[in-house]
């Protein structure tokens, strides 16, 4: 029973969202069709399309070769939902609509289970069972809490109002605290510990230890922007205004769950090779929070970076990465091989070009204003692409370090050719038209 009821907690969102795909299609040919013209009310029509839909997948069912007592239980539900259906009727008119996209449950759970074609689909859910019920409990509390406190604000608003002017505490200094309060436990708190679990919930669940020299930090960290992204969905919807009743924004919130299954598919990779290797993972962080440095201060001292690593870059390549070899641990050096040499004057031909296309690029796009009696340099191409890409929703700095390494991108690629063609011309004249200058 734990079993079922576990599987029924980690399935219900994503098997709402398949049967309001399937569903859709169907209601919006009906509505195409007037009234006048319908034989019987539509909704009588998407059930017997449904019943018709269970029938013929009932009768797959008996020709597959499976046991005898899932064949008996499917026969029996769709008997169930037939008694369920016309209670309703007599009823509870109003429920019917809403058990309408529970009806197809029974063929998609067992379409899922018993054709082949979803073996991987099976083998994916059986895998991450627990975590899907983890991750739909722990949002349906998230929802919950948000009701109660929309609850308590809106009846006990005056008490608290009340109690807020009685400390004395200017408005304009609680709201921005409040505020950032809020961000911080919205957006990292909750994230943070609900992709955190979810994961160790998975290494759990499938008993996957951390060997020798594994970590699993990029899975936490894919799991952490994932519970961001689903945490932004919820609350976009649960944000919005009262034109939204309960129910329509509960069922929203129902479909937003379902997208947890497709998130998870992406976190669990690093997981199941039984992590990442430690060494490769702090290089690969310590280089991304290297480049976060350089466009930041790109985006903020532009021209300044630019005339230092003009000058220095080029010449302390060599020194930087072509004498690495003198600090080996032990004493034990080792002598350049020519692909080293290579690399190392494609590297120097490179970082130069680039840095002198961006030069030239920021020079053309640069002027100076004069704003507050002080002579101020803008870029007028990163302010026209701001304000391009800016609506008022985004953050002026953020887009600023985009938009910067937008044109960095831009100007590697023309460098690149550059770069090509410099090297074919100097070959050509050096080398390959004359003995003069290599032997």
């Amino acid at each position: 029973m734990k079993k079922i009821l576990s599987y029924a907690i980690a399935l219900v969102p994503i098997l709402l969202l398949i049967s309001l795909l399937l569903l859709v299609p169907i209601v919006f040919f009906i509505s195409l069709v007037p009234n006048n013209y319908l034989p019987v009310s539509p909704i009588w029509i998407i059930e017997g399309l449904i019943g018709i839909l269970i029938l013929g997948y009932g009768v797959r069912l008996n020709k597959l070769p499976i046991n005898l007592k899932p064949k008996i239980v499917y026969w029996a539900v769709f008997i169930l939902l037939i008694i369920i259906t016309g209670t309703l009727f007599l009823c509870f008119k109003n429920l019917l609509i809403i058990f309408v996209f529970c009806q197809l449950f029974l063929p998609i759970i067992y379409i899922l289970w018993f054709e082949n074609k979803f073996e991987g689909v099976k083998r994916y859910i059986k895998k991450s069972r627990n975590t899907f019920c983890f991750f739909n409990l722990f949002d349906s509390s998230f929802i919950g809490l948000y009701f109660l406190l929309k609850f308590i604000v809106q009846t006990w608003g005056k008490n608290i109002e009340n109690f807020l002017d009685k400390l004395n505490v200017p408005q304009d200094f609680i709201e921005p605290i409040v505020t950032v309060l809020l961000l911080i436990i919205l957006f990292i708190l909750i994230p943070f510990f609900r992709g955190y679990l979810a994961v160790r919930k998975y290494r759990k669940e499938n008993n996957i230890f951390t060997s020798s020299g594994k970590i699993y930090w990029n899975s936490n960290l894919k799991s952490f922007l994932s519970s961001i992204l689903s945490i932004c969905l919820y609350s976009s919807t649960l944000l919005q205004s009262d034109t939204y009743n309960f129910i329509t924004k509960l069922v929203v919130c129902l479909i937003s769950m379902s997208f947890t299954v497709f998130f998870w598919a992406y976190v669990l990779e690093d997981i199941d090779r039984g992590g990442e290797n430690k060494e490769v993972v702090k290089s690969n962080w310590l280089l991304f929070g290297l480049l976060s440095t350089f466009l930041v201060l790109l985006d903020q001292i532009e021209s300044d970076l630019i005339d230092i690593l003009t000058w220095f870059l080029p010449m302390l390549l060599p020194v930087l990465i072509g004498e690495v070899n003198n600090i080996i641990p032990g004493g034990h050096s080792k002598s350049p091989t020519p692909d080293m040499k290579k690399h190392l004057y494609w590297l120097q031909i490179m970082s130069f070009n680039t840095l002198f296309v961006f030069n030239i690029v920021s020079s053309i796009s640069t002027k100076q204003l004069i704003k507050d009696n002080q002579i101020e340099k803008v870029n007028t191409f990163k302010v026209f692409f701001i304000s391009l890409i800016n609506k008022g929703s985004s953050s002026n700095f953020t887009l600023g370090i985009l938009v910067s390494a937008a044109i960095l991108l831009i100007s590697m690629v023309i460098a690149y050719g550059l770069s090509r063609i410099m090297v074919y011309l100097i070959r050509r004249f050096y080398i390959e038209t004359s003995n003069r200058y290599f032997n």
